[in-house]
């Protein structure tokens, strides 16, 4: 205890230790790669569920937002662990692999998050990370669901419109993947200054 019946914290357990960081955070970003698939099949399952009750028991065209929000659910659950994952990526990157740490040449720290960004992508390997081509399919397979129960034009219409603000949404996000990295890896460059 110190002065004032007031706890006093040692200086050395305030300041985070560097490599547990690192680690933690790696640990992170790996946690999130792995939850993602796991809520696409999950979702994509609960999808199917809600497809097949609307095709048997609600045969009415506007039904089939129920199952387009499963949808939409299921991609709004993976969508901010993706960026998220990115984005401790980029600052992994730029405070722990660029900067290196003072009593380290910069050969000798963490090079994951820059070598795989000076890597690329390798054409024909890996999936896409938001599943953007798999949400798009169950968005046709919804859509062309709903047209079973033979709507009517404005039914036919305004189901048209949900369906293509999720298809923008989808389009969107992936837009937005593409330049995460590079807008990311410059702003945490920025702060690092």
């Amino acid at each position: 205890m110190g002065v004032s019946g007031v706890f006093v914290i040692p200086l050395s357990l305030m300041i985070r230790h560097g490599r547990t960081e690192y680690l933690v955070l790696r640990r992170t970003i790996a946690q999130r790669g792995a939850l993602r698939p796991i809520l696409l099949v999950f979702g994509i399952g609960v999808w199917a569920f809600a497809l097949t009750a609307v095709l048997v028991w609600l045969p009415y065209p506007l039904a089939s937002a129920i199952p387009l929000m499963v949808l939409a659910a299921t991609f709004e659950a993976i969508r901010p662990l993706h960026f998220g994952a990115e984005r401790i990526g980029r600052y992994l990157q730029v405070f722990y692999e660029e900067s290196g740490e003072p009593d380290r040449p910069l050969r000798d720290t963490p090079a994951w998050e820059r070598v795989t960004m000076r890597f690329g992508k390798v054409p024909g390997v890996g999936g896409h990370p938001l599943f953007v081509p798999i949400f798009f399919l169950a968005l046709a397979v919804n859509y062309l669901a709903m047209m079973l129960s033979g709507p009517g034009a404005i039914d036919t219409v305004v189901m048209a419109v949900a369906h293509a603000i999720f298809g923008g949404w989808l389009f969107a996000a992936h837009r937005a993947m593409k330049t995460q990295r590079e807008i990311e890896v410059e702003r945490l460059r920025n702060l690092a200054k």
